[in-house]
C-alpha cells in the first residue's frame, strides 16, 4: 500500500491522481483529502494504484505547462475564498491568464440570454460599464450574447474579466469567442475552468459551470434573460450562495426578458414553479419567501446600484461584526 503523505495528494497532481482512480470523482477526491476515515478508505480500495496515479499525475503537469494552464489546488493559498466557501467547491481549477485575479475582492458576475435584445445589450453595456469604472472585474461565461458584451465591455474600458468556461480550457465554446478568449488573457484578464484539457463543453458541465460565476462574485447581475434561460442557473446557485441578484427593470412584455419579470415581481418561493432551472429547489424557494429575488436596476440611479453592490461586498464584514441589523437587500 501507498506511504504518501496526505500532503501529496493535497497538490495539484495529487489530485489528477485520485481523479484518475476509478470511480473517484472531484467530489470524493476532495472528501478524501479532507477526513481522514475517507482517505483509509480510498487507500484500502485504490493504494496499490496510487503511485502509479501519481507520477503519471506529475508527468502530465509539464503538459499543461506547455499550454499555458497553471492548476490551483483546493489547499492552494491562491485559491479563492469564496468558492472554498461553497457546498462543492472544484478541488482544481485549471487558470490560463493572471490567477492572482481570483482572489480580487471586487468582482461582480454579468450574465444573461445569448439572444439579446436591444434592451438586453444596452442594458449589459451600461450596467457592465458602470461597475468597471468603479474598480470592479467582471465575471461571464464566455457565451454568445450577454456575456461576450460583459468581457468585451470589461477589456474596452481596462477592466479585469474572468472567463467561467464549461469545458477543458483547450476547448473554447463557442469557437466563435476563441478570438476573445485570447484577448481576455492578453489584457490581463483570465480564463478557468474545473474540467481538464480536451473535456468538451457538455450541457451539465455548463450548469455546473454557472455556479463558479456566482461563487467568485460578490453579486451577480442579470442583464437580460428569458424564463427558459440557462441564465437562471446561475441565478439559482447566487440565491443558494447568499449573492444579492440585480437586473435591470424591463421596460415592455418582450418575452426575452419574462425571466427579469419573474425575478423582480415574482415572490421568490414561486420560482420554482415558474423557471424550468428551479423545479427541483423547492426547499430553497421555501427558504426565500414571499419577497422577489432580485432588485431593480433603473438608468436613472446607477450610482444607486453601484452603492448597493458595494455593500453586498462589505456584507460579510458586517455580519462577522455581528451589525445584524443592517440587512442589504434582503439577503438572510
Amino acid at each position: 500500500m501507498t506511504t504518501l503523505a496526505t500532503t501529496d495528494l493535497r497538490s495539484p497532481a495529487g489530485f489528477l491522481a485520485l481523479q484518475s482512480l476509478p470511480r473517484v470523482g472531484p467530489a470524493t477526491a476532495l472528501r478524501a483529502t479532507l477526513h481522514a476515515t475517507d482517505m483509509e478508505r480510498l487507500l484500502e480500495r485504490h493504494g496499490a494504484q496510487l503511485d502509479e496515479a501519481l507520477a503519471q499525475s506529475r508527468a502530465s503537469l509539464g503538459d499543461y505547462a506547455n499550454a499555458g494552464v497553471e492548476l490551483v489546488s483546493f489547499f492552494d493559498e491562491r485559491y479563492p475564498e469564496r468558492l472554498r466557501e461553497l457546498s462543492d467547491p472544484p478541488p482544481l481549477l485549471y487558470v490560463r491568464g493572471d490567477v492572482g485575479l481570483l482572489a480580487r475582492e471586487k468582482l461582480v458576475a454579468v450574465v444573461g440570454t445569448r439572444k439579446p435584445t436591444v434592451f438586453g445589450v444596452s442594458a449589459a453595456e451600461s450596467l457592465t460599464s458602470v461597475l468597471t469604472d468603479s474598480g470592479w472585474g467582471i465575471v461571464s461565461g464566455l457565451a454568445k450574447g450577454i456575456d461576450t458584451i460583459a468581457h468585451r465591455t470589461a477589456i474596452e474600458r481596462g477592466a479585469p474579466t474572468i472567463a467561467v468556461l464549461g469545458g477543458g480550457l483547450d476547448r473554447v465554446y463557442p469557437a466563435e469567442n476563441k478570438g476573445l478568449a485570447a484577448q481576455i488573457v492578453s489584457s490581463g484578464g483570465a480564463l478557468i475552468s474545473e474540467q481538464p484539457l480536451a473535456e468538451q463543453s457538455r450541457p451539465h458541465h455548463l450548469i455546473a459551470r454557472d455556479r463558479l460565476q456566482s461563487g467568485l462574485s460578490v453579486a451577480v447581475v442579470v442583464a437580460q434573460s428569458g424564463a427558459q434561460s440557462g441564465t437562471m442557473h446561475t441565478a439559482r446557485f447566487a440565491a443558494a450562495q447568499g449573492r444579492p441578484l440585480f437586473c435591470p427593470v424591463p421596460h415592455n412584455e418582450n418575452g426575452a426578458s419574462e425571466g427579469l419579470r419573474a425575478l423582480l415581481e415574482r415572490p421568490a418561493r414561486e420560482l420554482c414553479s415558474i423557471l424550468p432551472a428551479w423545479r427541483d429547489a423547492r426547499t430553497l424557494c421555501a427558504r426565500l419567501g414571499d419577497r422577489p429575488l432580485g432588485h431593480p436596476v433603473n438608468r436613472d440611479d446607477l450610482g444607486g446600484f453601484v452603492d448597493a453592490v458595494e455593500l453586498a461586498r462589505q456584507w460579510p464584514e458586517l455580519r462577522r461584526n455581528q451589525q445584524t441589523q443592517i440587512v442589504p437587500f434582503g439577503v438572510e
